[in-house]
């Protein structure tokens, strides 16, 4: 492979590396944390605080969602720390390997993996929880986290 050939390919795994991490950001960000303009008086705003604070959520309720948000915490805890391990993995693989060596294909492989469960979790979540939501309480979810993405950071 040529010179160029070999900066484009490492230009490229960048690339995937760099959306995917913005990805696995943005999507804990979006339910773990919100923007300034969702925060108010918290000093360490999250999702479930602000749930609670905007959506008016009654004691039935809170009573079928917490076993969805607890789940959810333990999964979305158990994915990032393979994220994080798979991102550990390809650094190493990217100290030691040349960029067609299948220890550094599957090291990304393994990254992009991690980053896509979260996201569908993420998204499984938010449905789960969606259902047990009276029509405005949803609308309002549905906005905050459309907002949430849709912001620039």
């Amino acid at each position: 492979m040529t010179s160029r050939g070999k900066w484009m390919v490492a230009a490229m795994l960048f690339s995937v590396v760099l959306a995917g991490g913005t990805a696995w950001l943005v999507t804990d960000w979006t339910l773990h944390r919100h923007g300034e303009s969702h925060a108010h008086d918290h000093a360490e705003p999250d999702f479930h605080a602000w749930m609670h604070e905007h959506l008016d959520i009654t004691p039935e309720q809170h009573e079928k969602l917490e076993p969805i948000e607890a789940e959810f915490e333990q999964r979305r805890v158990r994915l990032r720390g393979e994220i994080r391990a798979a991102g550990r993995d390809l650094a190493a693989a990217i100290e030691t390997a040349d960029v067609n060596d299948d220890a550094l294909k599957s090291a990304l492989e393994k990254l992009n993996k991690a980053q896509a469960e979260l996201q569908h979790a993420t998204l499984e979540h938010f449905f789960a929880m969606k259902r047990y939501l009276r029509p405005a309480q949803a609308k309002k979810l549905v906005e905050w986290t459309h907002d949430s993405l849709a912001r620039e950071h």
